[in-house]
């Protein structure tokens, strides 16, 4: 045999017997974003929305997450994109006043977190993300700290299963993300207008260093740029099938001047850890975690 053909044959066969050169390959999560938001231009655009989900989309060159991207503003577009293709992840960017969530996506939904695909996180902060109002509201924001934050709960998701983001805004505007969470958690609602202090916190590293490493006081900058986040629920509820789940509260703050009630901007179905950072630190308090990146 001559030494070219044995050396290829010798490498098949050390090929196959070693499973330590063998790489599993892991498909990227795939996700469906559910835009329920009229476009309002200039500020509030189905180009706005769609950023935000190219940006996940287009993460680690496209292979942490696959995002089919939908624009719907009425009753059973969600149902329909739900029965198109199998999920892990829903992403329900609602801020909308008129009525988008009927009984059919209610019971879509519910049909989504029976499958196993239970890890909720609701955010009061979501609508601003992306607008067009001043220099910091621009997505990916300061730093790129609005996009890291998104990867962060992107990742906080996709390692506790699977589930579903509701994102929203302040109280005129809730109603649909209120339609979508009663669907799973019937007690549990986004409730009132905010007015982000520095009189608060991020709990654990959930937001600020799931995958991406994130300041804290970038994060405020935004907010207090466009001060009428909404607040996301916090506490034990009962969902549709009778079993407990605790909303955890992952960013609070008191409103100005700071002193009164801290009020949850985001909250998620998973507990972040006892670790508080002032939602003004200018440190990056988990740079040093190995498994976590600086870059989005």
């Amino acid at each position: 045999m001559p030494r070219s053909l044995l050396a290829a044959t010798l490498m098949v066969i050390i090929a196959v017997a070693s499973p330590q050169i063998v790489v599993a390959q892991h498909d990227a999560r795939k996700v469906l974003w559910f835009n329920g938001m009229p476009d309002i231009p200039p500020t509030f655009t189905t180009r706005h929305r769609k950023k935000m989900s190219n940006y996940v989309n287009g993460y680690r060159d496209g292979t942490a997450f696959d995002v089919t991207y939908t624009h719907r503003t009425s009753g059973g577009g969600l149902a329909a994109a739900l029965s198109a293709a199998q999920y892990d992840i829903v992403v329900l960017d609602m801020t909308n006043r008129d009525a988008l969530i009927n009984a059919k996506d209610q019971e879509a939904l519910r049909q989504f977190y029976g499958t196993g695909r239970s890890a909720l996180m609701l955010d009061g902060s979501f609508a601003i993300r992306s607008i067009d109002i001043n220099p910091t509201t621009k997505f990916p924001g300061v730093n790129k700290s609005g996009g890291g934050l998104l990867m962060n709960q992107m990742y906080a998701l996709s390692e506790n299963g699977g589930g579903i983001l509701i994102g929203t805004d302040h109280d005129i505007w809730q109603s649909n993300a209120n339609k979508a969470l009663q669907a799973i958690l019937p007690q549990a609602q986004f409730q009132g207008t905010t007015n982000p202090s520095t009189d608060g916190d991020f709990i654990g590293n959930v937001l600020l260093a799931s995958r991406v490493i994130v300041t804290a006081r970038d994060l405020l900058k935004h907010w207090e740029s466009v001060p009428n986040q909404g607040e996301a629920p916090v506490g034990t509820f009962a969902d549709f099938t009778g079993q407990t789940v605790t909303l955890f509260s992952l960013v609070e703050t008191a409103d100005k001047p700071g002193g009164g009630r801290k009020r949850p901007y985001i909250s998620a179905s998973f507990s972040p850890g006892r670790e508080r950072i002032p939602i003004d630190s200018a440190d990056k308090v988990f740079e040093n975690m190995p498994t976590h990146s600086t870059k989005p």
